[in-house]
């Protein structure tokens, strides 16, 4: 079953990439920095983000096979894709004493969820955190069915080894062995004592950790809202600003700030369920509600902390950014994923028994998850004009000629260098600003990007054809996708002179 899930895996990676080839925003950065650690230029690359592991990762591999950094980087994914299908199937084995039916489940669920699919062709650490997240899941699980420290060991090395991919990683290190403690230590000496110190520690050193994790993750938005004019000047500031934004309500009003926290609750469970393509998070919630799989009550009240920690982590990142990035949902659907098999099997082992009304129906929804599995697959990407604008910039910009865009992956497929990805925050919102105060003159080439679905985008596309004329060029997408190229050597009129 390995050797299978592994060709599986590099067979439906191989088939996403080449239905999407091209990158996604976050892969800019770790392959710009790869090719900075390539280049030595170690300073430049960390100054620039504070997650260094994974384009070392990248560089490494590119290092060793003398693959570029994109293909290094997809070989990566691939593996961590491997390790990922594994960890789950481990998961499931330790849950069901590796009953065989169950284990085949989870394979071709784990090898059809689109969400995983959805992801296979993006560079993104996310899947070596998850890898190892299901590994200590497994490791975890394993010690409480034996108690043999060896897998307590085990758990600890791949969390830690997580908290190089993702800051998750760092604050399960803190909470998961507490409550391991609480739920499996009745007869500890001296157990308030201990528990109260470690409460403390862990109270202390976690808030510690968040503040310095979002001080650095949020500095630039930050910056961009000082630029604006707001009176921001630290992550309280910027919470405060959401919640107002949100609610249209005065800081300071406790009745937004629970109108924030139950609307951000509703936000996650809504993209959990999305995410979990709405079957799966159901027979998952029915798995649990059945105790399929979780017989064992201290496994059982270790899987809830992992899934209510998770549940709580991304809750708290929507209250910050007022907005929820939907992969990062991956971790508790996994966590909920890992009851599904034990749902399915039931399902498919009671299909004689059932009465005929029973048994269509359940027909019907096994043939929903496959019709919803074979769907996934269809990965075709939308964004292909983004590289025949990059490909037209390469061939008409001048040497040594500058370059600004509302879209990273404009310049990045502009093909400028990787430093040209770390001067500046591309975005809607800061070309405005450049416009506005006359910094757009510093570029001489302008690339907006305009989805149909951003009145923004289209602002900014009027404002550089008022101030700079027509476009030299448009690429056109799909879906009302383009690309409006400008040359800034002839303005009109600019904004804010």
């Amino acid at each position: 079953m390995v050797l299978s899930i592994i060709l599986a895996n590099i067979a439906l990676s191989i088939w996403s990439i080449s239905l999407d080839s091209i990158i996604n925003n976050d892969g800019i950065t770790y392959l710009a920095m790869a090719e900075l650690f390539l280049e030595g230029d170690w300073s430049t690359a960390n100054s620039y983000y504070n997650w260094p592991f994974y384009p070392l990762m990248i560089a490494g591999v590119s290092k060793l096979t003398f693959l570029d950094v994109g293909t290094s980087a997809y070989v990566l994914n691939t593996f961590f894709a491997i390790t990922l299908s594994l960890g789950f199937v481990a998961v499931v084995g330790e849950l069901s004493n590796n009953d065989r039916k169950t284990l085949l489940i989870a394979a071709l669920v784990i090898l059809l969820f689109p969400s995983i699919t959805k992801y296979r062709a993006y560079i993104i650490r996310d899947f070596a955190y998850l890898s190892l997240y299901l590994w200590s899941l497994y490791f975890v699980f394993r010690f409480c069915n034996t108690r043999n420290k060896k897998h307590l060991l085990g758990w600890l090395i791949t969390t830690g080894v997580s908290c190089l991919f993702r800051f998750e990683g760092i604050i399960l290190l803190f909470v998961a062995p507490y409550f391991l403690l609480v739920f499996s230590s009745g007869q500890l000496q001296h157990r308030r004592k201990i528990l109260t110190v470690l409460s403390v520690v862990i109270v202390v050193a976690a808030t510690a950790s968040i503040y310095w994790y979002l001080e650095q993750k949020y500095a630039s938005s930050i910056k961009l809202a000082q630029q604006n004019g707001l009176a921001i000047s630290n992550i309280f500031d910027l919470f405060l600003l959401n919640v107002s934004e949100q609610f249209g309500s005065s800081q300071g009003d406790p009745v937004a700030y629970f109108g924030a926290v139950f609307s951000n609750v509703g936000g996650v469970l809504y993209d959990l369920v999305r995410r979990m393509a709405v079957f799966f998070f159901f027979i998952g919630c029915y798995a649990y509600y059945r105790n399929f799989g979780l017989n064992n009550k201290l496994v059982k009240r270790i899987w809830l902390v992992y899934f209510c920690f998770n549940f709580a982590i991304l809750v708290s990142f929507s209250l910050l950014n007022n907005l929820q990035v939907s992969r990062y949902t991956m971790a508790t659907a996994l966590t909920l994923l890992v009851l599904t098999p034990f749902a399915l099997n039931r399902l498919i082992e009671s299909l004689r028994s059932l009465t005929s009304v029973r048994k269509y129906a359940a027909y019907l929804l096994l043939a929903l998850l496959i019709f919803i599995a074979l769907d996934g697959l269809d990965v075709r990407t939308k964004k292909a004009h983004f590289h025949s604008a990059g490909s037209w910039l390469v061939k008409t910009m001048e040497d040594e000629a500058t370059l600004y865009s509302n879209d990273r992956l404009l310049v990045h497929y502009a093909d400028i260098g990787p430093r040209s990805n770390f001067k500046d925050q591309f975005s809607t919102e800061q070309l405005m600003h450049h416009i506005n105060t006359g910094k757009i003159l510093m570029y001489d080439y302008v690339a907006v990007s305009v989805t149909g679905r951003s009145s923004a985008e289209n602002v900014a596309r009027q404002t550089m054809m008022y101030s700079f004329g027509q476009p030299t060029t448009i690429i056109e997408g799909q879906d009302n996708r383009s690309v409006f190229i400008f040359k800034t050597d002839d303005p009109r009129v600019l904004l804010g002179q």
